[in-house]
């Protein structure tokens, strides 16, 4: 889960002297298309100012720049597929089809507010005209 992977990752890049981009910008990056339960191929990413030394899973890339459909989610991350039938339904309804990796990046949660109904973060869905 998330709660595992994301300690893991901040530990490995204070090791190797990473610093944040400000604002920040945290995501998960999903890797396979359409929906699955369980067994999900994702890649947690975190900006940051430089490349620094890949060790044990932590690596850099530069991710071009997308158009896409997004939808701001508050709340309890058990929700959110009622914001990903949102932007889906945008998606088909205004001409768009998916064109890559669907992004869920982190704004608030568990790290700076206490109460899962404050949490906020931004569903990406990169997308191109059909």
């Amino acid at each position: 889960s998330l709660f595992d992977v994301m300690p893991r990752m901040g530990a490995l890049m204070e090791r190797v002297g990473c610093t944040c981009a400000v604002p920040e910008y945290c995501f998960t990056n999903y890797l396979e298309p359409g929906f699955k339960d369980e067994d999900i191929l994702v890649e947690i990413c975190e900006s940051v100012t430089e490349p620094k030394k890949e060790i044990d899973g932590l690596y850099f890339r530069t991710i071009p720049a997308v158009q896409a459909a997004c939808i701001f989610h508050k709340g309890s991350y058990r929700t959110f597929s009622e914001s990903y039938e949102t932007v889906l339904k945008y998606i088909e309804e205004n001409g768009y089809e998916i064109d890559g990796e669907i992004r869920e990046s982190y704004i608030d949660g568990v790290w700076n507010k206490d109460d899962e109904s404050e949490w906020l973060s931004e569903i990406q869905v990169p997308v191109r005209k059909k």
